[in-house]
């Protein structure tokens, strides 16, 4: 099974009628709510795909009419708060994760460092990282018509660090 709940993908849960939610449901509201009516250990994958603390406001015109969505990443308390927001969510995560499951956490470069070193190590373990994957995308920056790269970086973290052995 696979939902999204405030653009957290998660996949492989025990079974639907437990958590009583259907397929491929689009869930929208504060994912931390979520996370919490969720039973431990009974995901087996979970996508995060974050706020970046870019400290922007973005909009981005959506559909063939042009309508404008817009959204902030901002955060009023710095640093600090943002990974305070972010690791009591990677924190639930963790809880309902099986021993056998993996994480996968992207994020840009804004604050890869921070999300490593204060939530994704103190939650999992120093020794749980198993890949950290990154690459540059090009963008276009408007206002000077120019190209720009921007660093991003996905990292995949296992719940426990389990080695399966084969012959």
């Amino acid at each position: 099974a696979q939902f999204v709940a405030n653009g957290i993908m998660i996949n492989d849960v025990a079974t639907n009628d437990e958590l009583n939610f259907t397929v491929n449901r689009l869930i929208l509201g504060d994912n931390l709510e979520i996370l919490k009516t969720i039973k431990d250990e009974t995901v087996g994958l979970i996508y995060l795909d974050s706020p970046f603390f870019s400290n922007r406001n973005y909009e981005v015109i959506w559909g063939d009419d042009g309508e404008i969505r817009s959204f902030q990443d901002r955060w009023a308390g710095g640093v600090d708060h943002y990974i305070g927001w972010l690791f009591e969510r990677v924190d639930q995560m963790h809880r309902i994760l099986k021993t056998t499951g993996n994480i996968y956490l992207y994020c840009d470069w804004h604050a890869d460092a921070y999300i490593r070193v204060h939530i994704l190590d103190k939650i999992f373990g120093e020794i749980i990282l198993r890949m950290k994957l990154f690459g540059v995308i090009q963008v276009v920056v408007q206002v000077k018509n120019s190209i720009r790269e921007i660093m991003i970086y996905i990292f995949l973290y296992k719940r426990e660090n389990l080695y399966i052995q084969t012959r």
